[in-house]
């Protein structure tokens, strides 16, 4: 089984069609059927089944994409470790990250990674939620996750990174000193602006609500899945919102206010990947994430 053909089988899966997966590797939309046509030759079997645009997956394509991830993972592993041993380092680290864990503490570990390994080109994939994201790196689309340490699979390796303390921030004018400390049970009725059910911030909204006695969840007011628009909601009056450190430092900046929650918010974060060996440059890059 031919590795040029598997990629092009996993091409077509990633770009949902023929047309752009050809567009996309940069070989004609022919020479990539007749390789996939071949692949299926092989097997014995159809991969795809093919509705007009529609390009989907049978049930034999099912089977075979996860150990079609994994030999391709391989052979880049197996290279990137040659290039390794011979001081050159090259290739593509593929990651997926919580959108609230992307500033802190993904940015700056990205950034001394790439200090350090200028030759690692890294892809960073923003799924919205924890499912999502366990999801890629489980079927390998991303090598390495950053997530909240809830719920891992047993399937999946995780290296702790610590612990991130969440904060309140208020709309400009609210009565109450920047950054103080704030009694959850204060805030029954306060509206809120939320990411959608189902993510890391929504669900410990909800937990530290009812650690506090607070008679139901929490008023939601707004909910977003576009998690840039939070601060500006916030700024604008929309209503209060809970947020990483980083983007409470952003907020006040604007004009909002910030509360400590008591009972404290906090989770822990953690780096996964699926079992087994990982490429040099995944190595490389947890010793620096679990480095303390």
């Amino acid at each position: 089984m031919e590795s040029q053909r598997l990629r092009h089988f996993i091409a077509v899966v990633d770009h949902g069609g023929f047309t752009a997966a050809a567009a996309n590797v940069h070989v004609s939309q022919p020479a990539l059927s007749m390789a996939v046509r071949d692949l299926e030759a092989e097997l014995g079997t159809a991969l795809f089944v093919r509705q007009g645009r529609l390009t989907q997956l049978t049930s034999a394509g099912e089977a075979l994409l996860g150990p079609a991830r994994q030999v391709i993972r391989d052979l880049e592993t197996g290279r990137a470790a040659v290039e390794a041993v011979m001081g050159v380092e090259s290739g593509t680290l593929t990651m997926a990250c919580l959108p609230t864990l992307v500033a802190d503490p993904v940015a700056p570990l990205v950034g001394a990674f790439r200090r350090l390994h200028p030759g690692v080109r890294i892809d960073l994939a923003a799924p919205e939620d924890t499912a999502e994201l366990l999801a890629l790196v489980m079927s390998g689309a991303a090598e390495l996750g950053v997530t909240e340490a809830h719920d891992i699979p047993p399937a999946l390796t995780a290296h702790p990174m610590g612990r991130q303390s969440l904060v309140l921030i208020l709309p400009p004018g609210t009565d109450h000193d920047d950054g103080a400390p704030l009694a959850l049970a204060d805030l029954a009725g306060t509206p809120f602006v939320v990411a959608p059910p189902g993510t890391s911030t929504f669900r410990l909204l909800q937990e530290g609500f009812a650690s506090a006695g607070v008679g139901g969840a929490p008023t939601v007011a707004v909910v977003t899945a576009q998690r840039d628009a939070i601060l500006p909601l916030v700024v604008a009056g929309a209503g209060a919102a809970l947020v990483p450190p980083t983007l409470a430092l952003a907020a006040v900046a604007q004009g909002a206010v910030t509360a400590r929650p008591v009972p404290e918010i906090a989770r822990e974060i953690a780096l996964v990947h699926r079992a087994g060996e990982v490429s040099p440059a995944a190595g490389r890059f947890i010793a620096m994430a679990s480095a303390d």
